[in-house]
């Protein structure tokens, strides 16, 4: 499934030829929603002016009254917006300058059929009743929108740029423009998703959360200064060198739902190829050192796409790295387009360019082309993106070293990072919670993290084989559709022939804990020449009589020419110490060498397991492959009655804590 990317200059030619737009022979969307955008970039007054055109096409059987709108850039408009009450003005540790940091979107003009609509806006708060929020904006209408009727409505703007806070905003001449136009927002209709009757789906814009919109076509042309370099979402499809000192570029995209650009005069271009793919790396002076890294980390990300979920149906991705000082625009994902970061002379050894494009870069998938709703189940684009990400981060980098830290004899893997942030806070919340909703804290935890080792898990019980396939099921069922969590457990178990309910409906939607451990061991040993009085006492022909050293008497069995080796009891004790059941291994070692595997399906509180052996049981662990990543406390898995140097893992543990807190500072997903 791809686009017809090799003929992309055949069709840029025949635009110039004939006059028309490129369309690509078949869309792989409903196409909903398709903008035509005109923006200017003033850099003084670091506003934008644009105009556009959407034609929407009301894909339900309802009639539909009223039209709703994101207006995202509002959140940065004053303290009363919900992203603002609810950040504290602070977002990934960087704080609103709040002199000359505000930002704001307003619409001058919105015409359809004719009419004017601005005298009919309202705001509303569907989501906390904030009245002061004006992130969306609902408009009453006199004539209904029928069932497939399509509509054209004409809007001009102007919005002034935040200075960069939360991904989007300027700083000194850098421009990241996302989040920037009137944004329709997605009628469902009943039945459709979680649905209960029609609805519009247009939530406010929250500090933990992101976005979710239909498909549709994208032309958008942008006017800056002649000076400035720009990148964009879709294919530049014409340049034109306009009076004053202005230049417009024309980008063009099909199937997708947003569409995101940036300007710079100090950007260096870099290109790049992966098969039908352009690669674009927007630098800053400074840290082309680290091009590559990203670049080839892009590559890897598109290989393992490719083999485990689908083809990559674009022809180019841009890689954005943002200036000195305006950090928070990185780590960030636009369809076709995504913004990284990385620092001068940032050593090999630690891998946050890598791990961060190819986390960017998965949002393309599961955020992109299988349109997730981030503002209801996070987990459906950031879990399974962070889940994507820590196998790529293993297979290239961890086979021999740590896969996100291998620095001065110190490795640590990017998995042990995201369980690192689960396990300080496994119980706040379960996954499946709208993403603001996390009242308790725990947004990364259980949107990223989480998930993350929720899919691990199942991946190790399921086999990456059959893995792979419910993956690509998944990818191939939902690519240009809305999907739900139970979307993806259906698919789950389908693929798997496996009825998975059970785990889902206790990890997804529950927030008991998993822990299992090794409860005790212990060895008896079985006397050879048992001690006592066997049989009746009264038969004397059953017993001897024997005289000890102190000349009291006792009764034994009559002696056994035979010698016998010593043997004992082993005994071993696994505990269930949480709530989540869910199946077990176990690795029982004896003195002489001798593992027995065990398998145990976890249900009972607890289980026994007991051996006859010439040789003492010296160590039990759970899960000696570590395949259950939910499991909260890898301390208690294993027990030995030997000094061994397992116990340093406690203190590596620590280690781990401390330094996935440092990095969660630094980190820049989106």
């Amino acid at each position: 499934m791809i686009f017809k990317c090799s003929l992309i200059l055949i069709l840029i030619l025949s635009t110039f030829l004939f006059g028309q737009k490129p369309m690509f022979q078949e869309p792989f969307s409903p196409r909903i929603a398709n903008y035509e955008i005109s923006v200017k970039l003033d850099p003084e007054t670091r506003k934008i002016h644009g105009s556009q055109i959407l034609t929407w096409r009301n894909d339900s059987d309802d009639y539909i009254n009223d039209l709703q709108f994101h207006l995202y850039l509002n959140a940065f408009k004053n303290e009363l917006s919900t992203f603002m009450i609810e950040s504290s003005g602070r977002h990934r540790g960087q704080e609103l300058d709040k002199e000359n940091g505000w930002g704001w979107i307003e619409i001058e003009s919105m015409v359809l059929n004719d009419q004017e609509l601005k005298s009919r806006f309202e705001f509303i708060q569907p989501d906390d009743g904030n009245q002061d929020d004006q992130t969306v904006l609902r408009i009453p209408l006199d004539q209904p929108v029928k069932p497939r009727e399509v509509i054209t409505i004409n809007i001009d703007f102007v919005a002034r740029l935040p200075q960069v806070f939360a991904r989007t905003g300027y700083k000194g001449d850098f421009y990241m423009v996302g989040q920037w136009f009137p944004k329709i927002g997605v009628y469902e209709s009943a039945g459709e998703r979680y649905a209960v009757e029609g609805q519009w789906n247009c939530h406010q814009f929250h500090l933990n959360s992101e976005f979710f919109a239909d498909y549709g076509v994208y032309e958008v042309t942008i006017t800056v200064p002649q000076n400035y370099v720009v990148g964009a979402t879709g294919v530049l499809i014409n340049e034109e060198q306009e009076k004053e000192g202005v230049k417009s570029l024309t980008y063009y995209c099909e199937d997708v739902h947003d569409f995101a650009w940036t300007a710079d005069p100090n950007y260096i271009v870099i290109e790049d190829q992966w098969r039908h793919v352009n690669i674009k790396f927007l630098a800053h002076p400074g840290r082309e050192t680290q091009v590559e890294r990203h670049i080839g980390s892009a590559k890897i990300a598109l290989d393992f796409f490719d083999d485990w979920y689908g083809s990559y149906p674009y022809s180019t991705l841009t890689i954005v790295d943002p200036r000195y000082r305006a950090f928070r625009a990185g780590g960030m994902e636009y369809p076709t387009l995504i913004t990284v970061g990385s620092f001068w002379m940032l050593p090999n050894g630690l891998r946050l360019p890598e791990s961060t494009t190819i986390h960017e870069f998965g949002h393309n998938y599961w955020y992109g082309i299988v349109g997730s709703n981030e503002f209801e189940e996070a987990w459906l684009d950031e879990g399974i993106n962070t889940y994507s990400e820590l196998k790529i981060m293993e297979k290239y980098y961890g086979k021999e070293e740590g896969s996100m830290i291998s620095f001065f004899g110190l490795n640590i893997h990017d998995t042990e990072m995201e369980w690192g942030s689960y396990v300080y806070r496994p119980k706040r919340d379960a996954i499946f919670n709208y993403s603001w909703k996390y009242y308790r804290g725990g947004y990364w935890a259980f949107s990223y993290s989480k998930p993350a080792l929720m899919m691990l898990t199942l991946d190790n019980y399921l086999g990456e084989e059959t893995m792979k396939k419910v993956m690509r099921a998944y990818y191939d069922r939902f690519s240009f559709k809305h999907p739900t969590s139970r979307d993806f457990i259906n698919t789950v178990n389908d693929v798997s022939g496996q009825d998975l309910n059970w785990f889902f409906d206790q990890v997804l939607y529950g927030t008991d804990v998993l822990d299992y451990k090794v409860n005790s061991i212990s060895s008896r040993e079985i006397p050879q020449k048992p001690l006592g009085i066997f049989g009746n006492p009264l038969e004397e022909s059953m017993i001897e009589e024997v005289e000890d050293d102190s000349s009291e008497k006792m009764y034994s069995e009559i002696d056994s020419t035979s010698e016998e080796k010593t043997k004992y009891l082993n005994k071993v004790i696994i505990a269930r110490e949480g709530e989540v059941t869910f199946p077990v291994e176990i690795l029982i070692q004896f003195e002489d060498g001798e593992e027995i595997w065990e398998n145990w399906d976890g249900q009972d509180r607890y289980i026994v397991y007991e051996y006859e052996s010439e040789n003492k049981v010296i160590s039990a662990e759970v899960d000696p492959e570590r395949k259950i990543w939910l499991d909260v406390n890898f301390l208690n898995n294993g027990k030995t009655v030997k000094t061994n140097k397992a116990a340093t893992f406690k203190y590596a543990i620590r280690w781990l804590f401390w330094m996935q807190n440092l990095l969660h500072y630094f980190t820049i997903f989106g």
